[in-house]
């Protein structure tokens, strides 16, 4: 997620980030389906072998990767710490364009997420 301080704050943050918590779920359960599936061939063994391992394979690896993607995603919408709470307030004190998008956060009536935390770190350092 990428985020302008000089523009209005995404006022979805908070359905965004329910949704990935939302797919996260099935991931992983296919994930799971996967590996029973490849166990279910090492105990069991089956007639169609190389069918039920390919599938167990394809079931493994595509979600796992989505599931990874998406965890990244979830990671940028993190609240944040009190000490990187408080790490704002001088990030506030020191550009008037960090407390202008922190008042704006304010009025949507919302958190602070990790990327923005880490938009105004950069902002400062770049200062």
């Amino acid at each position: 997620m990428y985020i302008n301080i000089t523009q209005d704050p995404p006022a979805d943050v908070v359905e965004t980030k329910k949704r990935y918590l939302r797919i996260i779920p099935y991931l992983l359960a296919l994930i799971f389906c996967g590996i029973l599936l490849a166990v279910f061939q090492i105990v069991f063994g089956s007639p169609h072998g190389d069918l039920v391992e390919n599938t167990a394979l394809v079931l493994f690896v595509g979600p796992g990767l989505a599931f990874f993607y998406f965890a990244e995603k979830l990671h940028d919408h993190k609240t944040l710490s009190p000490k990187q709470e408080k790490e704002i307030e001088e990030f506030c004190r020191q550009d008037h364009l960090i407390a202008a998008y922190c008042a704006k956060v304010a009025t949507i009536d919302r958190k602070l997420i990790k990327t923005e935390y880490d938009a105004f770190k950069a902002r400062v350092e770049d200062l």
